[in-house]
């Protein structure tokens, strides 16, 4: 049977369309003598396709060109998708009994399941073929394997001739697990793809069997009808102001008006994480040079963005507007914009006197004066270094820096499209098998401090509060322009940090528009200035760069401070000639408060607070307990700080005199751990 898929001529509701289909069907139409049985309700319906299981089609081809598994040449999919199959491999997979769950159900192995949506527990649909969650118009389900599969990856023939593309046919290739990126939709997925080289074109299998309407009627994006170019056009869009000729392309010749086909049902009235008003796609922008509010470029004004209606200089590119960390996915189009409600964080009993919702007892405003390491901001968990902070007035050690204090109880943050509640942390925050912290998804760091948590249910993202202190533009002490959060996704996560000389792909980013410089959220929210308790100056945070001006050695671990990892230092700019690397003055988890329980993989951990000697004499003995090989610590704790389940303790007393020693005084300086004292014996 023949493998190749095309595009004929049709009508859908009414209007005509150029409808994929294989060719086998257009060579056989029914005639006219069964049509009218399938008018009149006959019983003699005409016989539908037959495909195999894609999970079968994927492993003949694995099988096929096993031996070129390494290498990385692209091989087309050669493998028929029509059931039964006429391929001697298909049939040998059939017969086997030595390759596992093979679906080789002998009439029908896949049932179609016309216009119906996933019945998947979390409510999301996956292709068991290309592993994509993009919905197609019909699925087929294997009883054998109990996949879900998108009609058009069932389908899939060897190659299609595509009505954008008539010079060459798209060819099927199935690469093992790699992630792919259609030109058309811009989303990802795996395996299966239709691909021209010529073109350098990657297309998924419902984009390139999707109907295309001849004519558009769309008069919210224009007055008159639209019509389909039927060739690559390498003009700009009027909307997006892009040339992306892989995508169909819609025009109107009495306008001279070109548009892509996703660019017309763009939204009107949207809300992006950028911006604290709507904003509105508008043609056409006034005469000037603008930026976009989202990547920092200029935007063209001869071709459409999107505006603020209350602010005469805010524009934004329209593919950077509805970025999927950028607008939540609503269009507010015909919406009143009702005033958002502010909650206030605490309520003012008296002059600097005030009572917190996070705390029972009333708060004073306070000033610094004498450094104590041990007083912690219950927000940030951070000391206090200098300024103005807010004290329990009932003795209890509750302390808030003044800022963190005034942190609002719902705020609109740049980098999540939807609204954050700050909420406390307590020993019961989280779920079943992590409780007592949280992991922030800006810095990359454990925290038991407040946070800010999406009002979305299903949307995991939570900020530590010194992340959530960052806004456009962030005026960084270490550089001298301001920074933003410029840098498009893609581009972000293969970007290195000038501090630490980090590609994290997940840690966020800013960056400078006048010059090169980048920075992650974990260095630029670190402490600019800090306070070390045998120095009576504040410390200033340093590049590596600057370790020539301060080539000596660490207070805390006595290590050459020149040889010292990336991340930069704190050094005494006041002639004390006190430098101290970053982990050892804040430790590699600096936001885990001292004495606080937290579960992790359902093992109950406590943090303990390690003095200077005893961060002295591990160092000194070349690590930490933490390096120990049992799997009951907890990551890798830091010098400061380490958590240790009961159970690791136990078998540390155990087995090693030594390290017996150590913890006992380290538990010196954990007062508040009470189920403790009988291991210290």
């Amino acid at each position: 049977m023949n493998s190749i898929g095309g595009f004929r001529e049709g009508e859908i509701d009414g209007k005509a369309n150029l409808i994929y289909t294989l060719l086998s069907q257009i060579d056989s139409q029914p005639s006219s003598s069964t049509q009218a049985t399938i008018d009149s309700g006959g019983d003699n319906l005409p016989t539908q396709p037959l495909f195999i299981c894609p999970s079968l089609r994927l492993k003949v081809h694995q099988l096929k060109h096993k031996k070129e598994a390494s290498s990385d040449n692209l091989f087309p999919l050669n493998t028929s998708p029509h059931f039964p199959s006429s391929d001697q491999q298909v049939q040998y997979l059939l017969d086997s009994e030595s390759h596992g769950v093979i679906c080789k159900l002998p009439v029908v192995p896949l049932f179609w399941c016309n216009n119906k949506e996933s019945d998947n527990d979390d409510g999301e649909f996956y292709c068991g073929a290309c592993y994509g969650s993009k919905h197609g118009t019909n699925y087929y389900f294997c009883l054998t394997c109990g996949k879900q599969f998108h009609k058009e990856c069932v389908e899939s023939p060897f190659e299609i001739n595509h009505p954008s593309y008539p010079f060459q046919s798209l060819q099927l290739y199935c690469p093992p697990l790699s992630l792919l990126f259609c030109n058309c939709c811009e989303t990802n997925f795996l395996q299966m793809f239709y691909q021209c080289p010529t073109y350098n074109l990657t297309m998924h299998p419902v984009c390139a069997m999707k109907p295309i309407p001849f004519v558009i009627d769309h008069l919210k994006r224009h007055q008159h009808s639209l019509t389909f170019f039927p060739r690559q056009c390498f003009l700009p869009c009027n909307v997006c102001g892009l040339i992306k000729d892989r995508i169909p392309t819609y025009v109107c010749l009495r306008c001279v008006f070109i548009v892509h086909r996703d660019c017309i049902y763009f939204p009107r009235v949207i809300r992006i994480s950028r911006h604290h008003h709507r904003i509105s796609l508008t043609s056409y922008l006034p005469p000037g040079k603008w930026s976009c509010g989202v990547c920092r470029q200029n935007v063209d004004n001869k071709y459409g963005a999107y505006s603020c209606s209350k602010c005469n200089n805010y524009f934004v590119h329209t593919r950077c507007a509805l970025r999927g960390d950028v607008w939540d996915g609503e269009d507010l189009e015909g919406v009143p914009e009702e005033p958002e409600i502010i909650v206030e964080p605490f309520e003012t009993i008296a002059d600097g006197i005030i009572l917190h919702f996070s705390h029972g007892h009333y708060l004073k405003l306070k000033t610094f004066k004498v450094y104590d390491e041990n007083k912690l901001c219950q927000g940030c968990v951070l000391p206090v270094y200098e300024g103005s902070y807010y004290s329990c007035t009932d003795e209890c050690d509750f302390i808030l820096h003044e800022a963190c204090a005034n942190a609002p109880r719902k705020k609109h943050h740049a980098l999540h499209p939807h609204p954050l509640t700050l909420k406390v942390v307590t020993n019961e925050y989280g779920d079943l098998n992590n409780k007592g912290y949280f992991y922030c998804n800006a810095c990359e760091r454990d925290s038991c401090g407040f946070v800010y948590e999406s009002s979305v249910e299903d949307q995991d993202f939570r900020l530590d509060l010194q992340c959530a202190l960052v806004t456009e533009p962030f005026e960084y002490q270490g550089h001298k322009h301001p920074l933003f959060l410029a840098l498009k996704p893609k581009v972000e996560r293969a970007a290195k940090c000038h501090i630490c000389e980090k590609k994290d792909r997940h840690c966020r980013k800013l960056n400078c528009i006048e010059c090169d410089f980048i920075i992650c959220f974990k260095c630029a929210t670190l402490p600019y200035k800090a306070r070390y308790k045998h120095d009576k100056h504040l410390l200033t945070f340093c590049k590596v760069e600057e370790a020539s001006d301060h080539s000596g050695w660490c207070e805390v671990c006595e290590r050459k401070i020149i040889y010292s990892q990336k991340g930069g230092f704190y050094a005494c700019n006041d002639y004390c000639c006190t430098t101290l690397h970053v982990h050892c003055l804040l430790g590699k988890h600096p936001y885990m408060k001292s004495g606080h329980t937290i579960i992790t993989q359902e093992k109950a951990f406590h943090t303990l607070a390690l003095t200077d000697l005893h961060r002295k004499r591990l160092s000194a003995s070349g690590g930490s307990i933490s390096k120990h090989d049992s799997v009951e610590t907890m990551k890798d704790p830091r010098n400061q700080r380490a958590y240790f389940s009961i159970e690791y303790l136990l078998h540390i007393i155990t087995i090693s005199p030594v390290k017996r020693i150590q913890l006992i005084a380290f538990a010196t300086t954990a007062p508040n751990i009470t189920e403790l004292p009988a291991i210290w014996i």
